[in-house]
């Protein structure tokens, strides 16, 4: 398939993040490259570098690679990407934060730089994103509140479709262009400017949450994070988190209540805080007794 000319003139690099990703990396870069060409600038941050094969297949796709043996986290390594990019040099006015288990099923980038282009407001946006069996995943969602948050905590697992699930995923409204509270860090894009000004992903979440984190800093700058559901690519589910359950759903907890903590400060605020983190808690043990 052709790939525009233009690709290398968009001003955006692509960031991703492996941890033992394997296969998924490399049907990742062969449908980024596929789409977006080879003379897009690609970073493949390693935070398991113990697995050799992820260098190879990253050079076998002319990304550049950036080794992480400590493991700093999710957001951490993202920054980490963005810091590699300016020290070789490479300049990009957007950066495309992506999943290394996502499938591009079009070229995206151009899109997506072109609505982000017609409006200086829009500090982020994000495509459709799909599952494997091509329902739409709520990958653009509102920030979590007190009810929400404590009410999607609870009962999402035992009664899906509850009205603080819906509110809070905004389940209804996924064919139509808007904005969101926050868009999913398994593909995401945002401006280098704003992503500067506010000191890029917060390296005090070690996994999950830091997406929440971002777009709910981007808002309070006035910004604007924008859901284009007309460009769609597909979100596997096939890295590694899958094969370590209880770590995933012990991370998510503490960095759900990091998040709600942050958002909710002050000693006024205490018994808020202590409803949401009892909240969350429950919410973290039911699970985990559930992938036990």
């Amino acid at each position: 398939m052709p790939v525009p000319a233009q690709n290398s003139d968009l001003g955006v690099a692509f960031i991703t993040v492996s941890y033992g990703s394997g296969e998924a990396l490399r049907n990742f870069l062969a449908s980024l490259r596929q789409f977006h060409g080879d003379s897009v600038p690609v970073v493949v941050v390693d935070n398991k570098p113990d697995d050799e094969n992820v260098l190879a297949i990253a050079q076998s796709f002319g990304a550049a690679y950036l080794a992480q043996p400590l493991n700093p986290g999710y957001g951490a390594a993202m920054n980490a990407g963005v810091r590699y990019l300016e020290a070789s040099d490479t300049s990009a006015s957007f950066y495309f934060f992506c999943n290394p288990d996502v499938i591009f099923l079009e070229e995206a980038a151009a899109a997506l730089v072109h609505f982000i282009r017609s409006d200086a407001r829009i500090g982020a946006i994000a495509p459709r994103v799909l599952n494997e069996d091509g329902t739409t995943f709520a990958s653009a969602r509102n920030i979590p509140s007190i009810g929400t948050g404590v009410g999607h905590a609870l009962l999402s697992k035992i009664w899906p479709t509850n009205p603080w699930t819906r509110i809070y995923t905004s389940a209804s409204n996924y064919e139509k262009a808007r904005d969101a509270g926050w868009l999913s860090g398994a593909a995401v894009m945002v401006r280098d400017d704003v992503f500067r000004s506010l000191n890029g992903w917060d390296e005090s979440y070690f996994m999950y949450f830091e997406d929440v984190d971002l777009g709910w800093r981007i808002a309070n700058s006035g910004l604007r994070n924008r859901y284009e559901p007309s460009i769609a690519l597909t979100h596997t589910g096939a890295h590694s988190t899958r094969k370590h359950k209880t770590s995933i759903e012990r991370a998510m907890t503490e960095s759900s209540i990091r998040f709600m903590r942050k958002r909710y400060p002050g000693p006024l605020r205490a018994p808020l805080r202590w409803t949401i983190v009892l909240g969350l808690k429950i919410r973290g043990w039911h699970r985990m007794r559930l992938t036990a």
